[in-house]
């Protein structure tokens, strides 16, 4: 797929059909999906929130988006086969700065800190805050570091490719 259309992927706005279990052929007993609530109908981006809330790897948030925008219906279309690990079970990465100094592939320079971190274990959508909350970074450099975080979890998952 080429980079324009899964940008146009990555940027679909409506509800999430995940609502109840069985959605596209998705379980709780077969994927450990975490369903939304039937009340929550607001408008979202579709990708970040498979990622996000649902803990869906890239791959498949994408293989659903296209099915959303098919207009596929989420009772009847089975777009997951229940030996699929579609969901990443560990979405906790440790803080760059639980260690004095780090190196991490595309930063030129290791990263040097005066203080280890005690938050060992942090959900990767939380990493970018807390990178600036607490250790006081700037935007640009959170951004940096989640962006190395998130590239060496997608390089130690095989199955999102």
């Amino acid at each position: 797929m080429n980079k324009e259309k899964r940008k146009g992927i990555t940027t679909v706005i409506g509800q999430c059909p995940l609502t109840f279990d069985g959605a596209y052929g998705l379980t709780e007993a077969k994927h450990s999906i975490k369903f939304c609530e039937h009340t929550k109908t607001r408008p979202i981006r579709l990708y970040n929130h498979f990622i996000g809330k649902h803990r869906l790897k890239p791959y498949y948030a994408r293989r659903l988006i296209r099915a959303i925008i098919n207009n596929k219906e989420p009772k009847i279309t089975k777009l997951f086969d229940e030996n699929e690990n579609v969901v990443y079970n560990l979405c906790k990465v440790s803080c760059p700065f639980t260690k004095k100094r780090i190196l991490l592939p595309g930063l030129a320079q290791p990263i040097e800190s005066k203080v280890q971190c005690r938050c060992h274990k942090i959900p990767l959508n939380a990493l970018k805050s807390h990178l600036r909350d607490y250790h006081h970074v700037s935007d640009a450099f959170a951004k940096d570091l989640f962006e190395c975080m998130e590239e060496i979890r997608n390089n130690n998952d095989t199955t999102s490719t």
